[in-house]
């Protein structure tokens, strides 16, 4: 737990820190996990049966995305486990896919949208990552509000 409140802490110096992203940003891709701020100790995962959804934090490769960590920056979301494929938005829903350059459905955007936390902004359908509800807890899109659902922590 110590480990993670330290890495939380300066995931948030990297992250929060950080009004502007700096000019390499778009190049400066890092390992980050994803948590859930409506579940705590929920964090970003995927299931080839399920698809992408949300489950206990384990720091695991399945939890692990690399992604650029700069507000406002483009960046794909891309698996570290298995064939290592992004997250992308397809008809309003989120899968994953082989990633694809110049794909504006594999690219998301970290925006501060007023309370704690992260909204994950998709390019293409300008809609946001929600966490899931369901019994999978499968995670979903839908418009850009605020609320715990649609915001997420990264933290290394």
């Amino acid at each position: 737990m110590l480990k993670k409140i330290a890495a939380m802490g300066a995931a948030g110096v990297l992250c929060w820190g950080l009004n502007t992203a700096p000019a390499s940003a778009a190049a400066t891709m890092e390992y980050v996990h994803i948590e859930s701020v409506a579940d705590v100790g929920e964090c970003l995962d995927y299931r080839s049966d399920w698809g992408p959804y949300t489950t206990t934090c384990n720091e695991g490769a399945y939890q692990t995305w690399l992604m650029s960590p700069y507000a406002e920056t483009e960046t794909e979301l891309r698996q570290n486990a298995g064939a290592r494929l992004c997250l992308v938005a397809r008809n309003g829903v989120p899968v994953m896919r082989d990633c694809i350059a110049g794909d504006q459905a594999a690219l998301w955007t970290l925006h501060d949208g007023g309370g704690a936390g992260w909204q994950l902004v998709n390019k293409a359908t300008k809609t946001c990552l929600v966490a899931g509800s369901d019994d999978h807890h499968r995670v979903g899109m839908n418009t850009c509000s605020t609320g715990g659902s649609r915001s997420w922590i990264l933290y290394t």
